[in-house]
């Protein structure tokens, strides 16, 4: 097969150059056996091509990240297809050169993209086909392929198929399956790893398997306990799902000074337990009212239906009557036009809106909890006068039950579901880039975090994955894996399942090739 030969040559290459390029850098080691690969002059940027600051700037979110003094990789490699992904691991593994691996850049940490040790980036935006068999009702599609556009493409393929996954255009199928994949389809279908049915990647040895030679271990470990602790994720196959021809969304809006405590009260009591059509999240920010000199709590309850109006008025009287939703909040559309609702864009934007690359980036500091049990109101208001006090958090508080309370935790390594009233991102995000403005706010970050914890999950205090947050523990440097710390962030993560992926990482990884600050551990290391 080709994968073989290549393998094959590359091995060969290795072992003859090894000799002659003793004498050289690292880097210069890796460009060599990675030249003999013909499309190399075409994929690989240096710090001395002109546009490696472009490249290397182009999927980078986080401000926090772009200043001149943060680490930048030795190389970046925009790769095209599976054989420079191969190539990138043979080279990078023969030269003890960590690598990064990044799809749509989004990891809150920067971890895809920034290291503390010497490093190459695998750029895998190139690699983002969407290949749909509408008769087998399941999708193909790259690493690199941005949520956005899977979703255009489905949708122009079957107005009622879909795939359950996050609302922001520009994630990458790469990283955001691999951590688990939330979205507001979740009550009804689960997560987007709930959905997945087979898998390309480049293991430790370059070599590529699909599920059937990864084996069902290694299968189970890349959906939701983080690819690239395993290996290089090409591509996934999506289980596409079945839905209504119409959908039913809103945008209920409360000021916390009139009376919303109820409201909000209520939510945490009645939104797990909702028909499991129906997702109402509740988004929480600050804003500037009147002559802009007072400020206030804005509370969004923002709900998305599997059907008409006239079905969902009467479940939300019935359950929910202290929303007071009325027919005149509500719109009715396609799927495919609720993923722009949910992302703020305005009725009557073109659909190639999601094929658009991405938000600009900004400074932001982001942590999650979950709760277990309804916040008492007396802490809810404490929590709102701090808010207003930083003035730049938000917070989604994003419901459970439903279909995510019959998969059980151990099932992926997901282990977030039954027992969760809701999830909370706390999300801060500013301005101004000065040393003492981020330190700031990443202290009130913490502080806001620090103050919710007698309300929310303990032993451990859970976390989500893809909000990736350092604080909970990360390695340093990140070339050496401290089993104690990885537990730490391992349990917060993972639960019980981190110790199966412990187990799975030994077997596939051994020398713990693939490593970042919070990645997985060997039983070794």
């Amino acid at each position: 097969m080709w994968n073989s030969s290549f393998l094959l040559t590359a091995l060969t290459i290795l072992m003859s150059i090894s000799t002659a390029i003793s004498s050289q850098s690292p880097l210069q080691n890796f460009l060599t056996c990675f030249s003999h690969n013909s499309h190399a002059s075409k994929v690989i940027y240096t710090p001395n091509n002109s546009s490696f600051s472009t490249i290397l700037n182009k999927k980078m979110y986080n401000k926090k990240f772009q200043t001149p003094t943060t680490s930048k990789p030795l190389a970046i490699i925009a790769a095209k297809d599976a054989s420079h992904v191969q190539a990138t691991v043979i080279c990078a593994k023969s030269n003890n050169i960590q690598i990064r691996i990044r799809s749509g850049g989004h990891d809150y940490e920067g971890y895809s993209y920034v290291s503390d040790v010497p490093f190459v980036v695998i750029d895998m935006f190139n690699i983002n086909s969407v290949d749909i068999d509408l008769k087998e009702e399941t999708a193909w599609v790259g690493s690199g392929a941005t949520v956005g556009k899977i979703n255009y493409n489905i949708a122009k393929k079957n107005s009622t198929l879909a795939f359950p996954s996050g609302i922001c255009f520009s994630l990458g199928a790469g990283g955001h399956y691999s951590g688990g994949g939330y979205g507001n389809l979740m009550r009804k279908y689960g997560l987007s790893v709930d959905n997945i049915i087979d898998a390309k990647i480049v293991d430790a040895n370059g070599n590529i398997l699909d599920r059937k030679s990864m084996g069902e271990d290694l299968f189970w470990a890349i959906r939701g306990g983080g690819g690239a602790s395993f290996g290089v994720i090409l591509s996934w196959k999506l289980k596409l799902v079945q839905i209504p021809s119409q959908f039913t969304v809103f945008n209920v809006k409360r000021y916390a000074d009139e009376g919303a405590i109820d409201v909000v009260y209520k939510w945490q009591l009645v939104a797990p337990k909702l028909h499991k059509d129906l997702f109402i999240t509740l988004q929480t920010n600050i804003v500037q009212i009147g002559d802009g000199s007072k400020k206030v709590v804005q509370l969004n309850f923002i709900g998305q239906f599997l059907g008409t109006v006239e079905r969902l008025l009467p479940l939300i009287s019935e359950s929910f009557p202290e929303l007071d939703l009325k027919n005149s909040d509500c719109f009715l559309m396609p799927w495919i036009n609720t993923t722009l609702f949910w992302y703020g864009k305005p009725f009557g934007t073109p659909l190639e809106e999601l094929l658009v690359e991405g938000p600009p980036s900004i400074y932001f500091k982001s942590k999650s909890d979950y709760v277990k049990k309804p916040i008492p109101k007396r802490a809810i208001e404490s929590l709102w006068k701090k808010m207003i006090e930083g003035e730049t958090m938000y917070m989604d508080w994003n419901p459970y039950g439903g279909r995510m309370e019959e998969i059980l935790p151990s099932q992926t390594p997901f282990p977030h579901r039954a027992g969760n009233l809701f999830k909370i991102q706390y999300f801060n995000n500013w301005i101004d880039g000065s040393p003492k403005s981020i330190k700031r706010h990443v202290n009130f970050s913490r502080l806001i975090h620090k103050f919710m914890t007698p309300y929310v999950s303990n032993s451990p205090r859970e976390a989500f994955l893809n909000y990736r947050d350092a604080d909970i523990g990360a390695n340093h440097p990140s070339n050496i894996t401290k089993f104690d710390i990885a537990r730490t962030y391992g349990r917060s993560y993972f639960k019980e399942n981190f110790e199966r992926l412990v187990n799975v990482k030994t077997k596939v990884d051994p020398e713990n090739f693939f490593r970042y600050e919070q990645s997985i551990p060997t039983r070794t290391y």
